[in-house]
């Protein structure tokens, strides 16, 4: 006799028979849980902080709304992975900071008090949950000619916060950009190439967000930098470059870099192999056309 499936109500209401209220106390937990995960930073949760957001604390409006709101950045280049002539591009290994003030927090006294030396009143770091930025506002920045932008990931992701007692917030990745940088190659291989990486705001007008270079070494790059395809970096500087459209002018920051072809690379692996292939294959000529087991020699 074939056994016909009970309706899955049915196994529901038996399985509720047999366990009954710890399914109901487990669903109702499994509802409140994320709602007060969300409020896990908020004042008003009843658990005491040393810094929290306000009960009105909304991450969609700017901190300041009568006056600009400046925005730090600086970049550490710790290495150039590729300068592909190919593809015009260019792949970093940078450390992206960015830094602005939130003057919503709520600071109490205590906050960073055990990482303060001799009762010193100056403003301090304090690392923080990075949990916290997703309930904070954050710059909408945007890179011109950008290709790829990967935040890196070893067993979490590579990033960091921290906000010091006068509400600075920083926050900073550990990131590979790739970016377009348009090339010439008419003096090949005696070309010079310049690239901007340009860091500009995204939806805010200038009248709203400024973005400034953080003093006093907003561009770094290590001292030991390496480049592939045998480039060299001339110089490098951090400017302005402010763009003005239908909407308004937005702020505008950039990286000038200029990448000078090294011309000893390509006599070592090219010009040098190739002169010492052309003076063996004329070497056949000096041997005796009636010769033929040198002639097979020398082409072996």
């Amino acid at each position: 006799m074939r056994r016909t499936r009970e309706p899955d109500c049915c196994w529901l209401l038996s399985v509720f028979n047999i366990t009954g209220i710890p399914i109901v106390l487990a669903a109702l937990a499994m509802l409140f849980i994320p709602a007060l995960g969300k409020r896990g930073f908020k004042c008003s949760t009843g658990i005491s902080k040393s810094i929290c957001l306000p009960d009105n604390y909304s991450k969609f409006e700017l901190p300041y709304t009568e006056q600009t709101n400046h925005i730090g950045i600086s970049i550490d280049i710790d290495e150039v992975l590729r300068i592909n002539d190919g593809t015009y591009s260019i792949t970093f290994s940078t450390y992206f900071n960015v830094e602005w003030n939130e003057r919503r927090l709520n600071v109490m006294p205590d906050f960073g008090s055990s990482l303060r030396q001799n009762n010193s009143t100056d403003p301090v770091m304090v690392p923080m949950n990075l949990e916290f930025i997703k309930d904070l506002w954050v710059p909408n920045i945007f890179i011109y000619n950008l290709k790829t932008y990967k935040v890196i990931d070893v067993l979490s992701k590579l990033a960091g916060l921290w906000i010091d007692t006068d509400k600075n917030v920083l926050y900073s990745q550990a990131t590979h950009i790739t970016f377009i940088c348009p090339m010439r190659f008419d003096k090949f291989p005696l070309d010079t190439q310049t690239c901007h990486l340009a860091i500009a705001s995204y939806g805010w007008t200038a009248a709203d967000v400024v973005y400034v270079w953080k003093q006093p070494d907003p561009v770094q790059f290590v001292s030991n930098l390496f480049l592939p395809g045998g480039f060299a970096l001339a110089q490098y500087s951090d400017s302005r470059c402010d763009v003005k459209t239908a909407t308004g002018i937005y702020s505008c920051l950039s990286v000038d870099m200029q990448f000078k072809r090294q011309l000893s690379y390509y006599v070592v692996t090219i010009y040098i192999p190739t002169f010492m292939i052309v003076c063996v294959s004329w070497m056949s000529f000096w041997l005796d056309h009636k010769s033929a087991p040198a002639r097979v020699s020398l082409t072996i």
